[in-house]
């Protein structure tokens, strides 16, 4: 599979976060601290030093671009990983994208104390769930990425059924979410888009199973073809 350029692409994305951290770090006070986590209400709860706090966002992106990269060689089903592969780089790309903002908003936030920011983090990891659901339902069957229930690993006409299910359900999911962030307050945000995708996992989960059983395969004896 070629990841030339998602990788690329990781790589420039921390680049510049590395920069922003740098500039951030020059121009906050002394003993400030950065927010690496926010309350339902949009303010930061959860604080880290900033000589620590600066760099974390941008090393975690480093490992999860080096896990992507890695992932080729570690799915067994690598044909159908392949096959996959819009949903593949598109998801690793969206996450490290995710990852830049969540980064610059805590760089702002530290920069402007006080200001309620996660409602951007909200809508950020809304738009994320629209991108992963609008390729979910072209993806095969494999272990490291998807809905992966015992039905669907074990039957194709389960895996594809429920993902394309799954995907619209994740689309709406993202498009309530982000809906919610951009107009209510953060708490009552917060809790539509769980809301929103505790319901759209249920049903694809129960979904799995219910498509498990009508595979016409299984009821016929016969095995799926992996």
């Amino acid at each position: 599979m070629n990841i030339r350029t998602p990788l690329w692409i990781s790589f420039a994305i921390v680049v510049a976060m590395l920069a922003a951290s740098v500039f951030a770090l020059l121009h906050l006070p002394p003993g400030a601290r950065i927010p690496i986590h926010w309350s339902f209400d949009g303010r930061p709860n959860g604080f880290a030093p900033a000589g620590y706090g600066v760099f974390m966002t941008p090393a975690i992106t480093a490992l999860m671009a080096c896990l992507f990269a890695a992932i080729p060689w570690l799915e067994p089903r690598r044909l159908n990983l392949e096959q996959s592969a819009k949903f593949y780089r598109a998801s690793w790309i969206a996450l490290v994208v995710l990852l830049a903002c969540v980064h610059g908003v805590g760089l702002y936030a530290a920069m402007h104390a006080g200001v309620p920011v996660g409602g951007l983090i909200e809508a950020a990891v809304s738009l994320l769930v629209i991108v992963i659901g609008n390729y979910l339902g072209k993806t095969r069957s494999m272990f490291l990425g998807g809905v992966r229930t015992p039905w669907t690993l074990s039957s194709e006409y389960s895996w594809q059924r429920t993902h394309s299910l799954a995907g619209k359900l994740l689309i709406a999911a993202g498009a309530l979410g982000f809906a919610a962030a951009i107009s209510l307050p953060a708490k009552p945000a917060t809790h539509i888009f769980i809301g929103a995708m505790v319901l759209a996992i249920v049903l694809s989960v129960v979904a799995s199973y219910v498509f498990w059983l009508r595979d016409p395969d299984r009821r016929n004896g016969k095995t799926v073809p992996r």
